[in-house]
């Protein structure tokens, strides 16, 4: 028997050249969140930020979701998760808002190489990937 699930699920889609819609839902037993980032590809800056709170475990929870838009301006050059802790996290805000919001920055980071593919060759991508993710895993030690 299970006694709690959790599903998190991203997706991350080009409006043009310069801008990304990210799209985050976080589903299980007790929460069902959805948030959706507007971000400048060149800056690296949140530039939207909207979500609803559909299903929370206590009524004080609904209040953490006007927190959201204080991601809007947030960098994902330095620092994240600190940033985005402050905006939407630690005493007065939600950690499931927090982690949702780190998710749809790690998607973000895995749309950039994908993007990549259609803009430079494969020797040069290769060698920024090497670069960005050296000792970040076995593959890249």
């Amino acid at each position: 028997m299970y006694l709690f699930n959790r599903s998190i699920t991203i997706n991350v889609r080009s409006d043009d050249e310069q801008t990304v819609t990210v799209d985050g839902f976080l589903l299980d037993t007790h929460h069902e969140l959805c948030l959706t980032l507007g971000v400048d590809l060149k800056s690296n800056t949140i530039t939207s930020a909207k979500g609803q709170f559909c299903r929370v475990p206590h009524t004080e929870c609904e209040q953490s979701q006007q927190l959201i838009n204080n991601l809007i301006g947030v960098n994902l050059n330095h620092n994240v998760r600190k940033q985005i802790q402050v905006a939407v996290g630690l005493n007065y805000g939600c950690t499931h808002i927090t982690d949702l919001t780190l998710e749809c920055v790690k998607g973000l980071l895995q749309a950039r190489f994908r993007l990549m593919h259609l803009t430079m060759q494969e020797d040069e991508i290769k060698v920024l990937v090497q670069q960005y993710l050296e000792g970040s895993c076995m593959y890249y030690k």
